[in-house]
């Protein structure tokens, strides 16, 4: 095949979004499509190679990994050496066992499958993980597994078909990726079977092209590059990803590679001496983009600025390109003589492979190494951060998503019922703590994200119609058992409200677009009050904890790993609420509300300013939680129960007096 300078200048486009989109430039929230456009250029580029070599009878297996090992192997070791020492000195044990989780998984080409069962891309944490990136790298390394032989025994066996067999996997592979993002949108997301057709539109472009002369149309070019840019300005993380809308990236790039050329205007821009540059060290960049921001953000006590953010963005450009000077081209393009032979190049990367595996099965077995010492000068260990910032899931790690395990209740005829999602799960700990529970006993019921509301749940992309109809069914599970369980006196219940930002499913069946407005969340939540009143008890709400933008317990953690004697203000004003607790809290806050409502914010917030220590604990395990210790300290110093059932008494009075009018009469 020739060289096309165009192609590298794609690249550039697909990489520049990726990079500022990280970075956490909204301008750019669809920066991640530039992996789709990255995809189809990796599709085109290989398979015109293969069918190059089938065509001129040179075609081989061995060769072709050869290729792949001096391509992808040199510098992605170099990264990975690079990130080992702040990784040993900067990452907690937990993230240490992560991130050595994710040497051996890109030891094997799977660390796609890894962050499928451990992390979702969009998620806050997500950015904090210096190796996520290559989840990407191990789907085309999956896929040029398998592809070569595909397209050997196609070559022997279909010849006539060959692209007609390309098309017709690809199809179902996008259909399997419209059906995986409403069903398992995390699998969807990661793993490579709903990801082929992204390839395999680059390997049609191979075949439309290949010994044939170039296709050229401006018109059809321009609107190729505008479909791609038009993604990267407009998609943001609501739009589910891979499905029919990545048709449009990928479309885009599938027509700038078919059609553009130096005659055409598309053309002539893509091949400017500095897109192509950038291009040329595309692949380099987009290694080291990842680890410099996650490390950074670890670095930091709260979020880097925009400035520090665009200045990484230009390192990540700078080491790109002396990886690519020196240890891309040399193993490519001048094989040092070690490196002469293929033998020699596949004993290279199992030894490099080796070495990356050793190393992460030892921080994965060592637990993260917590003895090692903090740039605070105190031991990881004795820090204790992990623990003290673990995910609080109340009573049990069985009621984060069950139904009534025997560990989320402290007694058989528990009088008072927690019921909602997380926030409901972290109230557990500061129920227990509060002196007013006495001889009372609690039940738990919590579900990740279900709010505590009768016939009503949020739905999206992350969370399909299918997990709808899940939170709806417990949440009338949970219903049932509180109206045949005369013991439960009061039902308290928690939830930021995430319904009111996103679209809203009835268990009639319909769908309520965002925005919808308060008034479907207010009457939902008055119809699930007054049913648990029907069913004789009270109901009582306790808010979320007031929160900022930012990741709360970054600022905790970092201030404990990296300034000695721990002496940083991590607290934030109550200018800062986040929108999201705003909304919420006003809402509960309203007239509109028919049930009592506990608010949190007294017990943290005091003159204008949010503490995330108190009395020596941590408040935050991440941007909204409280940790578990956070939680006690509300129920030790707060008696957050006691609040909690004088409401409570409040509503029952109130309640009382309006039976007794009932029974007399109206005044005369």
């Amino acid at each position: 095949m020739h060289y096309r300078r165009e192609i590298d200048g794609l690249r550039a486009v697909a990489v520049l979004p990726v990079i500022l989109f990280h970075a956490g430039f909204s301008w750019f929230s669809g920066g991640f499509v530039g992996v789709d456009v990255f995809f189809v250029i990796s599709g085109y580029l290989i398979t015109s190679l293969l069918l190059d070599d089938l065509k001129k009878g040179t075609f081989s297996i061995a060769r072709f990994y050869e290729r792949r090992a001096r391509r992808i192997l040199p510098a992605l070791v170099a990264v990975l050496l690079g990130c080992l020492p702040f990784a040993w000195l900067w990452l907690t044990p937990a993230q240490l066992q992560d991130f050595s989780q994710g040497l051996v998984a890109i030891s094997l080409f799977a660390s796609n499958v890894l962050f499928w069962l451990k992390t979702h891309y969009f998620a806050p944490s997500a950015e904090e993980n210096p190796l996520l990136h290559t989840w990407s790298l191990a789907i085309e390394e999956q896929f040029y597994i398998v592809f070569p032989l595909l397209l050997l025994f196609l070559w022997r066996h279909a010849y006539r078909h060959m692209l007609t067999a390309i098309l017709v996997l690809s199809a179902l592979s996008l259909l399997a990726a419209e059906w995986g993002w409403r069903q398992a949108p995390s699998a969807n997301f990661f793993l490579l079977p709903t990801r082929a057709w992204e390839l395999g539109a680059g390997v049609a472009c191979a075949f439309l092209l290949n010994r044939r002369p170039q296709w050229s149309s401006a018109p059809l070019a321009t609107l190729g590059l505008g479909c791609i840019l038009f993604a990267v300005l407009t998609f943001d993380e609501t739009v589910p990803f891979p499905s029919l809308y990545t048709l449009l990236p990928v479309g885009g790039a599938v027509l700038v590679t078919l059609f553009a050329t130096p005659a055409t205007l598309t053309g002539r821009v893509l091949a400017m001496p500095l897109l192509v540059g950038i291009g040329l060290i595309s692949f380099s960049a987009y290694l080291w983009h990842q680890p410099l921001f996650a490390f950074a953000r670890l670095r930091s006590l709260s979020d880097p600025s925009w400035a520090v953010m665009a200045l990484l963005s230009l390192a990540a450009l700078a080491l790109a390109y002396l990886t690519w000077r020196y240890v891309e081209q040399p193993f490519r393009r001048k094989p040092i003589p070690l490196l002469l032979s293929r033998q020699a190049v596949f004993r290279a990367s199992g030894v490099a492979g080796m070495v990356m595996l050793a190393a992460g099965l030892y921080g994965h077995m060592a637990e993260g190494v917590p003895g090692r010492i903090a740039p605070s000068g105190s031991p990881f260990l004795a820090i204790d951060v992990d623990n003290r910032i673990r995910f609080n899931p109340g009573l049990s790690e069985a009621c984060e998503d069950g139904f009534l395990p025997e560990s989320c209740r402290t007694g058989q005829d528990p009088e008072i019922m927690l019921w909602g999602d997380s926030y409901a799960m972290h109230l557990a700990s500061a129920i227990t703590a509060s002196p007013s529970l006495q001889d009372m006993s609690l039940v738990q019921f919590t579900k990740p994200v279900c709010a505590p509301i009768y016939g009503l749940a949020l739905t999206s992309h992350r969370y399909p119609l299918s997990w709808s109809r899940e939170c709806i069914a417990f949440n009338a599970q949970v219903k049932a058992w509180m109206e045949q369980h005369p013991s439960v006196k009061y039902v308290v219940m928690s939830s930021p409200l995430g319904v009111l930002y996103h679209d809203a499913y009835q268990a009639n069946g319909k769908l309520h677009e965002h925005p919808h407005g308060t008034e479907l969340v207010v009457e939902h939540l008055n119809r699930t009050a007054e049913a648990i009143r029907q069913a004789g008890k009270i109901p009582i709400f306790v808010s979320p904890p007031p929160r900022s933008d930012e990741n709360l317990a970054r600022c905790i953690i970092a201030s404990m790993i990296f300034v000695k004697g721990n002496t940083v203000n991590c607290n934030f004003r109550t200018e800062q609420f986040s929108p999201h607790y705003v909304k919420a809290r006003d809402l509960l806050a309203s007239e509109r509300i028919t049930f009592p409502v506990v608010n949190l914010e007294p017990y943290i917030c005091h003159d204008g300013l949010c503490h995330t220590f108190m009395d020596g604990k941590v408040v935050y395990r991440d941007e909204g939680h409280l940790s578990r210790e956070g939680s006690e300290v509300l129920g030790v110093k707060h008696d957050l129960l006691g609040d909690i059932l004088r409401k409570a008494q409040g509503e029952d009075a109130d309640r009382h007096v309006l039976a007794q009018a009932d029974t007399q009469g109206p005044p005369s």
